[in-house]
């Protein structure tokens, strides 16, 4: 039936392409533009394209003509509904309905129990031949729901022969749902119907969930699961269903999380289910990319997850211990793919970028963590320069952004001493500001120098908050008069420097910085010293300011 098929497609598909060389021959007769000439004889090889139909019959025409780009049709929504969602919707009434039918003879004793499975497997047998006979006349969508409504009628059937009358065992009961399962995966590759698979997945994941069991059985459950995540991101990579590829990864998961809230006794099955799930992921990134970016970003996702799972079913030393073997095991995929030039390089970057964040979270419980977060979001972005990836780059960003929140919360409480977690924060983040700001001016050139002028701003009002706490710490042994004394000539300081610094290195920006700063310190004298400090620390601070102020001033003449 499938040569059958193809061989209709061809005739087809020869028909259309003699149309086409009849509208590009009057399109040039007309227009007398450069289209491209067709031969004649250019639709006698299509019968030797049949293999390649098989896979792919909807690109023979582009392939054939690659100059010619038709126009986009209009959206045909009497199609969408009649032959798309019509019969879905009611297949799934129909299904319902045979359902209430079912408890309705019941009900009434016109249908005994034995008879009613034999009428459910038969209904299914009907069903499956009626859609192949849909598919034989060319009406695939309509075959798609026959069949795949024969999955739901076969494991509804052997739910009610298993659970409710008692028919069937545990173990022939859960065989004859991995052979339903089986048969709706051989329609989804058989027809190339990724709906079919999908269906197949969802059919899957629930066999367990309709098996009466008298005991746990966690360790069956996940060895169960991840074996049929394993097969069905298997068929969706061989036959690139994007779909199905998501639809397994996120099915694998909410399965376990079911059976995770519902048994006492999962343990570390779960975990071993799920580093599983990422190893095999890892594999088909590194040998078998038929989904492109569709695997890196599962593979991502799939690290989060999985990290979540240890973090939830292992103690801590077995936690820090994955951890680290990831951080070292991506961290030396990034080698490999960094020698080979390989688009893998971020994502495994990113990876082992966060194994160690996350290691760091949980083995260091002070405030110093936050420095150690903020250096390796610097590290990470700068990478991200290295290797030109954006990727990586946003991936440290949002690192160095959770370590810049936590340094904000920490550094608005002020020091408690001098040498203290408060001073390695200030540090880290000053530095790793500075290091950024070098990072882009080396890298990224002119394409980001108003972002570096305003990290320089940044970075000099972060410098001022930084003199200011170290100087309160400092002044906390003296009395409030010296305290004042102290704050306002550091900063009087800092402005003549900013002020000399611009002078030499002719920067106006620099120069005007310090002027500003130093017209603060005047009005922090005048509304924040003066009321609380005595007549001489009064008169010290105008003084000094003034003789400051004027001084400064001659040495911008002497600029000019």
């Amino acid at each position: 039936m499938l040569i059958l098929n193809i061989s209709d497609r061809i005739e087809g598909l020869e028909r259309r392409v003699s149309e086409l060389e009849h509208e590009v021959a009057e399109l040039k007769r007309s227009q007398g533009s450069a289209a491209p000439v067709f031969k004649q004889g250019l639709a006698a090889p299509l019968s030797a394209a049949a293999p390649n139909l098989a896979t792919s019959p909807h690109k023979l025409e582009e392939a054939a003509y690659p100059g010619v780009h038709a126009k986009p049709a209009a959206k045909d929504w009497e199609h969408l509904i009649t032959r798309v969602w019509l019969p879905r919707v009611f297949m799934f009434v129909l299904l319902i309905g045979i359902i209430w039918g079912f408890k309705a003879a019941s009900d009434g004793g016109i249908l005994t129990e034995p008879f009613r499975v034999i009428l459910g497997y038969l209904a299914s047998g009907a069903l499956i031949f009626f859609g192949f006979r849909q598919h034989k006349s060319d009406r695939p969508l309509l075959a798609q729901v026959l069949l795949g409504g024969s999955i739901g009628v076969l494991m509804l059937t052997t739910f009610a022969a298993h659970y409710l009358f008692g028919f069937v065992g545990d173990s022939a009961a859960f065989a004859l749902n991995i052979v339903w399962v089986a048969l709706g995966l051989w329609f989804s590759t058989r027809f190339h119907a990724q709906a079919l698979g999908v269906l197949a997945s969802a059919a899957g994941v629930l066999v367990p969930f309709l098996i009466r069991t008298s005991h746990d059985q966690s360790t069956l459950f996940v060895a169960y699961e991840t074996l049929l995540f394993v097969s069905f991101m298997i068929v969706a990579l061989r036959r690139r269903f994007v779909a199905l590829f998501y639809v397994a990864f996120i099915l694998l998961h909410l399965a376990l999380a079911i059976h995770g809230l519902t048994s006492d006794q999962s343990g570390s099955a779960i975990a071993i289910g799920v580093l599983i799930q990422q190893l095999v992921l890892l594999g088909t990134v590194l040998g078998f990319r038929r989904l492109g970016k569709h695997q890196t970003g599962i593979l991502l996702a799939s690290f989060a997850v999985t990290t979540l799972w240890f973090k939830i079913e292992l103690s801590d030393f077995w936690f820090n211990l994955s951890l680290i073997l990831f951080f070292a095991g991506y961290a030396a995929i990034a080698y490999v793919s960094w020698k080979k030039k390989s688009d893998l390089l971020p994502y495994a970057l990113t990876i082992a970028a966060y194994s160690l964040l996350f290691y760091l979270m949980n083995t260091i419980d002070s405030e110093y963590l936050i420095g150690l977060v903020l250096m390796e979001g610097f590290v990470a972005i700068w990478l991200g320069y290295v290797i030109r990836s954006n990727w990586q780059k946003v991936s440290g960003l949002i690192i160095y952004i959770l370590g810049s929140i936590g340094a904000s919360a920490i550094l608005a409480e002020g020091m408690d001493a001098f040498l203290s977690s408060s001073l390695f924060i200030w540090l880290a983040l000053l530095g790793t500001l500075i290091g950024l700001s070098q990072v882009s001016a080396v890298y990224a050139g002119l394409e980001q120098a108003q972002l570096r002028k305003v990290a320089y701003y940044g970075i000099g009002l972060l410098l001022l908050g930084f003199l200011s706490d170290a100087t309160q710490v400092q002044a906390q042994g003296y009395n409030l008069n010296m305290q004042h004394l102290l704050l306002s000539a550091v900063w009087v300081i800092y402005a003549i420097v900013l002020i000399v610094a611009g002078v030499r290195i002719g920067k106006k920006q620099v120069r005007m910085a310090g002027v500003i700063l130093l017209f603060l310190t005047l009005l922090k004298v005048i509304f924040f010293d003066l009321p609380a400090v005595s007549l001489m620390i009064k008169a010290v601070l105008f003084i000094g300011l003034g003789g400051v102020g004027v001084l400064l001033s001659r040495l911008m003449y002497t600029k000019k």
